[in-house]
């Protein structure tokens, strides 16, 4: 067997990611001289579409990630490819430096097995594409990842595999569309590209095909529908009746009145931690004042609220109209002030619903990454702390819940434990449920409004997923059913 046939767990490479907490991008022109070269250094900019504007100087970024090799050097080819990924990307929006971190993850894992295969004594690097095309780096790099799916204890997950793939891919598509190499230095091609029709639901409901391209690096391993949870920006599990029920009754007990509104906020309105965290006090102020419509009022979130979304999107929160009050009466609270006298923003409108005892929010928005570089908000600060903080991503929520569930399971062993992400699934089910009960059939336009699904296929499987257990349900009940009876005709005997 040929050396780059052998699958290792454990990789032979120092290779790693580290992250440049400060990073003010720039470009830079090498002039060569009989002197020697002379490097000039000028702002990175780059076009934001989304905001109609002329070229704009990029500002900080915070903790953008860079590939370091084995040895220490930064890798060249990976750092030049996301940092005009970066920049491409936010031709058309503001880009997710948390996205960039999972690209850079696994592409360092990429560099990581080509350094141990080096190691190893093979000759091969990232650019390494001879004639044989199983001999290809890329090649070699889909049979790995192929071995790992077959070992009996799998380290590694279909979903993490398609994930690194498509990041190879990606890379080696970049470093031609934007010839961050020479033309000659891929002498054959890293993969074969095809066209592929998929069927997609429009946003009014249409079947659609959509082309897009395709390799020949597949994992066709059949996805299987774990029983009782939907597929929503991950596998999630919806609390059942009585599971709320308890959950409910022990977040009332809870002493801590932020952790109790963000749980409930969710629940009732299948906000994601990054929303629920990122509500502002204007917010709380605008929803105050309107007037009620069914019994709850519409809050606009995503870009340009200062609410973060996933990807940034808009839509329009549905908030009851008496927590709207519960929110009213704690941002009001001696607490809250006090909080408040603590955190960057102050006592502004712009600042944050929920922060911690000592002034800190728990998910740091995007909108308060370019204020801090804002000299209205920044006088508070020193210039340092305007550049260098730390960038919350609501852990402090999560090991809240993790604490909570633990304290239940104290009372009920048998409660099973779930993320904070299940309560936006369980406020899917929930309104799902209630609209059976209430003998309206078909709701995916308000579903998918209120839990701003960009595409009806994933609110069809909130409706699949009530459908299949309401079948699972009666079925199993016949099922039991005509086991007793036969069950107690032989006892009977």
């Amino acid at each position: 067997m040929r050396p780059d046939k052998q699958s290792h767990q454990i990789l032979n490479s120092n290779a790693r990611l580290s992250l440049i907490n400060v990073f003010v991008p720039a470009e830079v022109d090498l002039d060569d001289t009989e002197a020697g070269t002379t490097a000039r250094f000028r702002p990175y900019r780059y076009t934001d579409l989304s905001l109609q504007l002329s070229p704009v100087n990029d500002g900080v970024i915070h903790q953008f990630p860079i590939i370091l090799r084995g040895d220490g050097t930064p890798w060249d080819l990976g750092n030049l490819y996301l940092i005009r990924k970066f920049t491409e990307m936010a031709k058309l929006a503001p880009p997710s430096v948390a996205t960039f971190k999972k690209i850079a993850q696994h592409l360092m894992m990429y560099l990581r097995w080509i350094e141990h295969l080096k190691n190893e004594g093979n000759e091969i690097h990232e650019l390494h594409f001879p004639e044989a095309e199983e001999r290809r780096v890329t090649w070699a790099y889909y049979r790995y990842l192929r071995r790992l799916l077959r070992q009996p204890e799998q380290p590694i997950s279909l979903r993490v595999v398609k994930m690194r793939m498509q990041a190879v891919v990606n890379f080696y598509r970049g470093l031609d569309q934007w010839e961050l190499v020479e033309s000659g230095d891929i002498e054959n091609v890293p993969f074969q590209e095809s066209l592929s029709g998929i069927p997609v639901v429009n946003a009014v409901g249409l079947q659609l095909i959509k082309t897009v391209k395709t390799t020949n690096f597949t994992f066709r391993v059949p996805h299987r529908e774990t029983i009782g949870t939907i597929r929503d920006g991950g596998t999630l599990r919806p609390l059942d009746d009585e599971e709320q029920k308890i959950l409910l009754d022990h977040l009332e007990q809870q002493k801590n009145r932020v952790f109790q509104l963000m749980c409930i906020i969710s629940l009732f309105t299948g906000a994601r931690i990054q929303t629920v965290c990122t509500l502002r006090l204007k917010d709380i102020q605008q929803l105050s004042n309107q007037q009620p419509r069914h019994g709850e009022v519409l809050l606009k979130v995503g870009a340009g609220t200062g609410i973060d979304t996933k990807n940034q999107k808009n839509y329009r929160l549905h908030l009851p109209a008496m927590l709207v009050q519960a929110l009213h009466d704690y941002t009001h609270s001696a607490e809250a002030k006090k909080r408040r006298q603590k955190s960057f923003y102050g006592e502004n409108e712009l600042n944050y619903v929920f922060l911690t005892s000592n002034g800190s929010p728990y998910y740091t928005s995007t909108a308060e990454i370019a204020d801090r570089q804002n000299s209205e908000f920044s006088q508070r600060v020193s210039a340092k702390d305007r550049v260098k903080f730390t960038i919350q991503e609501g852990n402090s929520v999560r090991n809240y819940l993790a604490r909570l569930i633990d304290d239940i399971r104290k009372h009920d062993p048998d409660f099973t434990p779930f993320r904070f992400h299940d309560l936006r699934a369980t406020f899917g089910m929930n309104f799902v449920r209630d609209a059976d009960a209430a003998g309206i059939r078909d709701v995916r336009n308000q579903l998918k409004a209120r839990m701003g699904h960009s595409s009806f296929e994933t609110t069809q499987r909130y409706l699949n997923f009530n459908e299949n257990n309401n079948i699972v349900r009666l079925a199993s009940d016949f099922h039991h059913s005509r086991l007793n009876r036969f069950i107690g005709g032989l006892i009977n005997k």
